[in-house]
């Protein structure tokens, strides 16, 4: 009997202690994290062993002691059961034998593993993928997460795939990569979620615009920002001021873990626009603004980014009564208003129209009177006093 023989009966004979056959599927738990290897309890009496590697994702690790996760042993060395959670090249041997090969696939397949292939080239619905000398296809939309409109860019790229559909003859071995990137994705998630907190603030990207909001890439989780919160001033649409793949600065207003909903806030680490205008405005000051809304009562309007004032319908029109302020302005319309009155606490602001043709009247007919006054004045100073008319009157008797 050779040594390599001998060495073979003994990890045999080692796997039939630990009472697990090799090849076999099992459902294993963390026990320890080394430097190259995660050590795993497999329910039996020999310790399992997989390469730390294969449970890292971009050079972070994504188990913790005391996580399961599906394994399928492989080979048992020096009473350990060494372990997989794919077939790559360290755990499937290539073969010039087809049936070989279709036999290690199937394994994969009916153990859920995940096997390294080479994209060679694309075809009509999707590309050509190399496993190790068995051709497999993977369609265009099992590719990546998002939609592929570049096909070429995968040609010549190895990736995991997880087989989905295999058929004895090898004539139809149908694999995806989408499945495993949404899988790293969601463990992403997950992870990410455990350091969000409200009031936090983060760098983030936009990553697509709506009527109502903007969606923000914040790393591994993706919020939602509600056109309402984007400005101080009031927005038809985000587009008004933000672009799809703009960097911005947001605060996580409110966190739904149940529906993994974040909702952020760009206007809450904007300035008050209040506090400036409070300290600067004073009773009298004249301003065009824009009406923003109309109610029965009066109009409302934006006479600064995120200030509204109300025209009360009796300070619309000089000397005139109105009975709906819609026969005097629109939303839209530009109008110029006086302030009447601001009241900081409940962030209130009183506005009257200013009416040029009122105002220049009251002006001329102000003008008038002043200087019918001063002719009336320089009429009594020429006359002299009433002593100096009686002494005239007197003097002109004798």
């Amino acid at each position: 009997m050779t040594e390599e023989n001998f060495e073979d009966l003994l990890n045999e004979s080692f796997a039939a202690e630990a009472g697990v056959a090799m090849g076999q599927k099992v459902t294993a738990t963390v026990v320890s994290i080394g430097a190259e290897y995660i050590f795993l309890d497999l329910g039996t009496r020999s310790e399992g062993m997989v390469v730390r590697e294969e449970l890292e994702l971009n050079g972070e690790l994504t188990v913790k002691v005391g996580d399961s996760l599906e394994v399928v042993t492989s080979v048992s060395k020096d009473g350990a059961i060494m372990c997989a959670t794919r077939l790559g090249q360290s755990s499937m041997e290539r073969s010039d034998d087809t049936a070989a090969m279709m036999a290690q696939l199937r394994d994969a397949f009916e153990a859920g593993l995940t096997v390294e292939g080479k994209v060679k080239e694309t075809n009509k619905g999707g590309f050509n993928v190399d496993i190790f000398g068995v051709r497999a296809f993977c369609p265009i939309s099992q590719i990546d997460l998002a939609y592929c409109d570049k096909p070429d860019e995968h040609v010549g790229h190895t990736y995991e795939f997880l087989i989905t559909r295999l058929e004895s003859d090898a004539r139809n071995v149908v694999v995806s990569r989408r499945a495993l990137l949404q899988k790293a994705a969601d463990v992403a998630k997950e992870k990410a979620w455990e350091t969000l907190q409200v009031g936090q603030v983060m760098d983030g990207i936009v990553s697509s615009l709506k009527p109502y909001g903007a969606f923000v890439k914040l790393g591994d989780v993706e919020g939602l920002l509600h056109v309402s919160e984007i400005s101080h001033s009031r927005l038809k649409h985000p587009e008004e001021i933000l672009a799809t793949g703009q960097p911005v600065r947001v605060q996580i207003k409110d966190l739904d873990s149940e529906k993994k909903k974040v909702s952020l806030s760009l206007k809450s680490l904007l300035a008050d626009p209040w506090d400036e205008f409070a300290a600067t405005t004073a009773s009298g000051s004249i301003f065009n603004g824009t009406v923003a809304k109309i109610a029965d009562f009066g109009a409302f309007v934006e006479i600064a980014d995120g200030i509204q004032g109300l025209v009360h319908v009796s300070q619309m029109k000089t000397g005139a009564h109105v009975s709906n302020p819609r026969t005097v302005v629109s939303v839209g319309q530009q109008v110029e208003v006086r302030v009447l009155e601001i009241d900081p606490q409940s962030r209130r602001v009183s506005l009257a129209m200013v009416d040029r043709e009122a105002e220049a009247e009251q002006e001329n007919a102000d003008a008038f009177r002043a200087t019918q006054s001063q002719k009336a004045s320089s009429s009594a100073s020429s006359m002299g006093t009433f002593g100096d008319l009686l002494g005239k009157s007197l003097g002109g008797r004798k």
